[in-house]
Order: C-alpha cells, then sequence, then structure tokens
C-alpha cells in the first residue's frame, strides 16, 4: 500500500534524524559543559520561578486571563516549530543526500516533521509536569484537566501551523501564509477545548498537502543561493569588504532584515503602549510606589533588551555559528583573524539601521522627551551587544549552539544593559554633567566592543593553529 510505504519511510527519517540530533547533542554536551549546565540551572530555575509567579498572584488574588496565557505558550511553540523546521529541513545541507536516496520526499518531509513534533511536544510535556510538581510542592489545588488540554491541544496545532509558516515564509509563494493566518485568527476566537479539536482535524488535510510541497521550499533556498553566488563573486574583490557584502546578502535574502525592522516597529509600539497604559493595581501596595512613576524607564529598557537580544546578540553569534560547513575557507584565507571579524561585524549595520525605527515608535505613547534616552540606550546596547557575542560566537563556532548560547548570552546582555541604561537615566536627569556621564558611558561601551574585536581576532588566529 502507498500509504503504508509512506508511513515507514517516515519512520524511518524520524529514527535517523532523532538519532543524529541525540549524537549532535551528546556531542556538544561533552564539549562545552559548563555552557549546558549553566542551560540546565537556567531552566530549571525559570519553572521555578513561573511556579513562585503563579502561587503569588493566587494570594495576592490578581486577576489572571488564562486565554492569554494559552496565546502565548502557543505562539512560542509555534514560532519553535517555525525555526525547527527552517533549521532541519530548509536550509539542511544533508537533506539534499535524502532527496538522492530511493526515499520519497514526501517521506522525508514526514519524517522531519514528525521528529520536530515528538521533540517540542516532549518538552511540552516536560515543563508542565515540572510546573505542575512544584505546585504540589507548593500546596496550590491541582484539579484543572479540562485546562491542560485545552493547552495541550494548542501545543498540537502549534506544531502544524508552525511548520507551514517556516515552510511558505521561505519559498516562492509567500501568499500561501494566508492559510496559517486564517487557522490562528480562528483559534483567537474560537479557543474552547472541543472548538481546538474542531481546528487540529480541520488542520490535517492541510498538514497532508503541506508535506507533499515541502520540498519546494528547499528547492527555493538552493536556487536562490546559487543565483546570488555568481554576481558576488565578480564584483567584490577585497576580502573585508567580501565578507560583508556576504553577511549582508544572507541576512537580506533570508528576509531577516524585514523581520528586524517589523519587530523594531512592534516592540517600541507595544512598549510605549504598556508604559502609559499598564494598570498599576497589578503591583504589590508595597512597591507600587516605586514601580510605577518610572514605568517609561523600565519598559524602555525592556524594549531595548528584546530588540538587543533579537536584533543584536542572535546575528552577532550566527555570523560564526553558521560556519559549520565553511570552517575550512576561513582557515585557508590569506588574511587575519581581526580582519575576518571585521568584515562580518560590518554587516551587522543593517540590524542597527533596523532598530533605529524603535525610539519614534516608542515616543508615540510617551512623547518625544524619551528620545535622547531611548537612543541612547539603543546604541549602548548594541555596542555591549556585539561585544559580547563576538567571542562567544567564535568560541562555539560550527558547534551550532546558537540557541543555548543566546539564552546564555542574553543573561549577561541584560545584566549590563540594565546598569548602563540606568547610568544615562540617571545622567540625562543632571543636566550638562550628566550628559557628559552619557558619553562617558558610550565610549566605553565603545572601547570595550573595540577590545572585543581585538580579542575575537586572536581567538580567530590561534582556532586552527
Amino acid at each position: 500500500m502507498p500509504i503504508s510505504r509512506l508511513l515507514r519511510e517516515g519512520h524511518r527519517i524520524f529514527a535517523l534524524e532523532l538519532a543524529e540530533a541525540s549524537r549532535s547533542l551528546k556531542a556538544r554536551a561533552r564539549d562545552s559543559p559548563v555552557l549546558y549546565s549553566w542551560f540546565s540551572i537556567i531552566i530549571a530555575f525559570s519553572v521555578i520561578m513561573a511556579a513562585r509567579l503563579t502561587v503569588f498572584e493566587m494570594d495576592a488574588k490578581l486577576p489572571v486571563n488564562m486565554d492569554q496565557i494559552f496565546m502565548v505558550v502557543f505562539f512560542l511553540f509555534m514560532l519553535k516549530a517555525s525555526a525547527d523546521m527552517h533549521r532541519y529541513f530548509v536550509t539542511s545541507r544533508h537533506i539534499e543526500y535524502l532527496f538522492a536516496s530511493p526515499v520519497r520526499r514526501t517521506g522525508v518531509s514526514l519524517g522531519i516533521f514528525s521528529m520536530i513534533f515528538w521533540v517540542n511536544l516532549g518538552l511540552w510535556a516536560l515543563f508542565s509536569s515540572s510546573y505542575i510538581v512544584l505546585l504540589h510542592i507548593y500546596h496550590v489545588p491541582i484539579g484543572y484537566p479540562e485546562l491542560y488540554a485545552k493547552f495541550t491541544g494548542g501545543v498540537v496545532l502549534s506544531m502544524v501551523l508552525g511548520a507551514g509558516v517556516g515552510l511558505h515564509y521561505f519559498s516562492s509563494k509567500r501568499r500561501y501564509m494566508l492559510i496559517p493566518v486564517l487557522f490562528m485568527s480562528a483559534l483567537w476566537y474560537f479557543h474552547e477545548p472541543w472548538q481546538i479539536a474542531l481546528l487540529i482535524l480541520a488542520s490535517i488535510p492541510y498538514l497532508i498537502w503541506l508535506l507533499h510541497m515541502a520540498p519546494n521550499s528547499f528547492g527555493y533556498i538552493i536556487r536562490k543561493e546559487r543565483g546570488s553566488a555568481a554576481p558576488y563573486s565578480k564584483v567584490i574583490r577585497d576580502p573585508v569588504q567580501s565578507l560583508r557584502w556576504k553577511e549582508m546578502t544572507v541576512l537580506w535574502r533570508d528576509r531577516l532584515v524585514t523581520s528586524f525592522v517589523f519587530t523594531s516597529v512592534m516592540v517600541g509600539f507595544l512598549s510605549g503602549y504598556l508604559a502609559i497604559n499598564m494598570d498599576p493595581d497589578i503591583f504589590p501596595p508595597e512597591i507600587r510606589p516605586h514601580i510605577v512613576p518610572h514605568l517609561p524607564f523600565i519598559f524602555l529598557f525592556l524594549g531595548a533588551f528584546i530588540l538587543a537580544s533579537y536584533l543584536f546578540v542572535f546575528p552577532g553569534l550566527n555570523i560564526f555559528l553558521a560556519e559549520e560547513d565553511t570552517l575550512w575557507i576561513l582557515k585557508n584565507l590569506p588574511i587575519s583573524g581581526r580582519a575576518i571579524v571585521t568584515g562580518k561585524l560590518g554587516s551587522l549595520v543593517l540590524p542597527f539601521i533596523a532598530a533605529l525605527s524603535f525610539p519614534f515608535y516608542f515616543a508615540i505613547y510617551t512623547g518625544y522627551s524619551y528620545l535622547p534616552m531611548a537612543f541612547a540606550i539603543l546604541i549602548l546596547s548594541f555596542f555591549l551587544s556585539l561585544a559580547i557575542a563576538l567571542p562567544f560566537g567564535i568560541r562555539y563556532s560550527g558547534k551550532r549552539s546558537d540557541v543555548l548560547l543566546l539564552y546564555s548570552v542574553s543573561i549577561v546582555i541584560f545584566s549590563l544593559i540594565s546598569i548602563g541604561s540606568y547610568g544615562i537615566k540617571k545622567g540625562l536627569e543632571m543636566g550638562f554633567p550628566g550628559l557628559l556621564l552619557v558619553i562617558f558611558l558610550l565610549d566605553w561601551s565603545a572601547f570595550l566592543l573595540y577590545l572585543s574585536v581585538h580579542l575575537s581576532g586572536r581567538m580567530m588566529d590561534r582556532k586552527w593553529v
């Protein structure tokens, strides 16, 4: 039977991909035990803090909107499924060998999707069960099987829609993204457990069609890369300029620049809105007088941190982490390691330009008096993020530890930006002497980036000695 053969092929690819992912994870954990230990501690701490926050909200009798929490969980898992489909299918080079095997292409896409589905569902089961156990330890009554079934159904649906977003966005027919958008719109209005079950059933035909069309996304990316390689190699001769142009074309070709601009606009708009319209009653009365007057600064800092993590830290790490298959080329280039770092660093001017819209959209609600502070914090975040991300990216280049590094480096960046932002706030409140303090902080952050480039260049030189 064709269907039984397709299921056997999909199961075979699923087993191969899962075994490969497990071996890769174990190899990276052995190579970087400190990083993975730190990441495990942070994850455990996050689950504990989520449970403690739930206990606090229940004790304070704060209103909790479970529908909003449901949508947050849904979108987080949908984004992860979309990123996993992009990593393990759209841009995975070993897929070419699977397509050259006797296994049908639909069987390959079925196996990849099955691996992503069960891994993410396992993560949901692990985190949710740990959260429930912690609530039981804190003596919180647990009796919500219907609510848990609703959340689990949302996670299942998010896998299908996330895979669709990841495949349609990187294809020649992006108009098909309207299909997952329609499903998400329906989920926004109809999210009772039985309604979610109907949406899952309705998504099955879409999933079958999606897996059949999935190889087109892989072929689309391959054709774009081959088409952009010829003019790139003919026009530019300087090695540093070539590296800069190569990274810029990658950001543009993968449509990350559009994503950067959209993120900057939305973060600025939402940060400004929450800074003015946040309900002060959600804070305990003891700390409310100390927090409410500073809400604009708090949300300005949080918005800058979100942009720093996505627009600066992620590209700063990825320009070296993505060199998994081309490390031997960098090794044999007749230029210094510092020239390589400088060339790649120059491409990150694109995320910074995209982030410049953040202060203006933040000022829509808070007023233009916050523009100088917003620009100063944004510049500080840019320098500090790259200063930390560059050496980490080189240290783990080719090891594909981008998710763990992004999370761990973001914790360090959070501390540094919080201290620097507080100094900028105090400096701008002091008038002209405070302006000198702001300039001093920005100069030192730029000098820290200069030292980081110098250190990163030396790390590049020593990496293959």
